[in-house]
């Protein structure tokens, strides 16, 4: 009499102790890769963190003499890395009459009003040397500059 055939489905499937060693392998190849990866990208990040934060330290603002600059309206821009600021300035008689933030960038809503108070408190003091030292943010000292650049390029 004849042999059943064997039916493949039930059947289970031979590993090979060469299979098992060759999937650790790749496993084990794949992992490294993806450590290695991640500790360039983390690397990458912190350089970036901290550059941005050398760059905002070092942001100086200096004062304008207002009544130098003829009356008009001037735009002025600032940034730090992704941190952007676009302003227009309104001059008149020696003083500044307006600040309005033309372009924030990415700024957050809550910041875009507190810059927009600082630009108040400038107009009302008519000096750039305001406090923004409670709360302050990247996005309020280029704002500010912005309002720096705009008018140094009146007088």
């Amino acid at each position: 009499m004849g042999e059943q055939p064997v039916n493949a489905e039930e059947t289970p499937p031979q590993t090979t102790q060469a299979g098992k060693g060759t999937r650790r392998k790749v496993i084990m190849g794949m992992s490294i890769a993806l450590v290695a990866l991640l500790l360039i990208a983390g690397s990458s990040g912190g350089l970036y963190a901290w550059r941005f934060l050398k760059a905002a330290d070092s942001l100086t603002i200096d004062d304008v003499d207002f009544s130098q600059v003829p009356d008009g309206i001037y735009a002025g821009s600032y940034s730090v890395f992704h941190v952007k600021a676009a302003v227009e300035v309104g001059v008149e008689g020696g003083s500044i009459t307006a600040i309005e933030l033309t372009d924030s960038g990415r700024m957050a809503e809550e910041t875009q009003q507190e810059v927009t108070a600082i630009f108040d408190e400038v107009v009302s003091t008519q000096s750039l040397d305001v406090d923004i030292t409670s709360g302050a943010s990247v996005s309020k000292k280029v704002s500010l500059k912005a309002v720096e650049e705009a008018l140094s390029s009146g007088d």
